[in-house]
C-alpha cells in the first residue's frame, strides 16, 4: 500500500498553501483534479474530432491531455503571483500596525496574531500567513524558525527583508520596533520606486502601437512590395 502514496512536491505544496488550500489533504485533492481535468480533455478531443480510431487520434488526445495539465498548472503559477502580489503591497500596512503593537508591550506571538486578525478584511492572504506563523512561534522552541519558514511559505523581497530584520533584532536584542520602523519606510520607498518606473514606461507604451501600426508597416510594405512584384512579374514570365 505504501508504493500507491502520492509523493508529496515541496513547491506545489507551497503554492497551495500560500493561495489558501491549507487542508491536509490539499495536494492529493489538485493532483486528482488536474488528472480528472486532463482525462476529460482528452476524452472530449476524441469525442469531438475522430472518427475512427487510430495511433495518431491517441497521440491527439494525449496531447491535448498534456496541454489541458500545463494550462492548469499555470493557472496555478498565475494566482500565486497575485496572491505574493496583494501581500507585497498591504506588507507596509502590517508592519505599521506591527509597530504600534510592540510598542504597546505584546509578545511577538501575540504581536503576527493581531496583525493577522486586524488584515483579515485587507488582505486575507497576509492575514492567514501571519496567523500561520503566530501558530509555529508559540509551538516551536525558535520564534526564528517560524520567521524563516514565513520567508519560504511567501518568497517575497519584502518579506524576506522583514524576517531578516527581525531575526537580527531577536539575536542581538536590538528594539524591534526600531526594526520594524526602518523595514516599513524601506518598503515604502521601494513601492514608491516601482510606481515612477511603471510611470516612466506609460510614454514609451502609448507611443509603440502607432509606431508600429502607422510607420513601420508601412515602411515594410514600401521595402517588400517592389521585390515581390517583381517576383511574381518574373514567376509569371517563364
Amino acid at each position: 500500500m505504501s508504493s500507491w502514496k502520492l509523493k508529496s512536491n515541496k513547491s506545489r505544496r507551497r503554492k497551495l498553501t500560500l493561495i489558501g488550500w491549507q487542508q491536509p489533504n490539499a495536494e492529493a485533492l489538485f493532483v486528482v483534479f488536474r488528472y480528472l481535468l486532463m482525462m476529460s480533455a482528452g476524452l472530449a478531443w476524441y469525442v469531438s474530432n475522430i472518427d475512427t480510431f487510430t495511433p495518431f487520434s491517441l497521440a491527439e488526445c494525449i496531447v491535448m491531455a498534456m496541454v489541458s495539465g500545463i494550462l492548469i498548472d499555470r493557472l496555478l503559477d498565475w494566482r500565486v503571483n497575485q496572491v505574493r502580489a496583494e501581500i507585497s503591497r498591504v506588507t507596509p500596512d502590517a508592519v505599521d500596525l506591527m509597530v504600534v503593537c510592540v510598542a504597546s508591550g505584546l509578545t511577538l506571538e501575540a504581536v503576527f496574531r493581531c496583525v493577522g486578525e486586524e488584515m483579515r478584511p485587507i488582505s486575507a492572504a497576509l492575514s492567514r500567513e501571519w496567523l500561520v506563523t503566530a501558530t509555529e512561534i508559540a509551538v516551536l522552541d525558535s520564534p526564528q524558525q517560524a520567521l524563516v519558514n514565513l520567508d519560504e511559505r511567501v518568497q517575497l523581497p519584502d518579506i524576506k527583508n522583514l524576517v531578516t530584520t527581525m531575526n537580527q533584532a531577536l539575536q542581538f536584542g536590538t528594539p524591534i520596533a526600531q526594526a520594524l520602523n526602518l523595514i516599513a519606510s524601506d518598503s515604502r520607498q521601494y513601492h514608491l520606486l516601482e510606481l515612477e518606473e511603471w510611470a516612466g514606461k506609460i510614454p514609451a507604451k502609448m507611443s509603440l502601437p502607432p509606431l508600429v501600426v502607422l510607420i513601420m508597416v508601412p515602411v515594410v510594405v514600401m521595402m517588400v512590395a517592389p521585390t515581390m512584384l517583381s517576383l511574381f512579374k518574373t514567376l509569371g514570365s517563364l
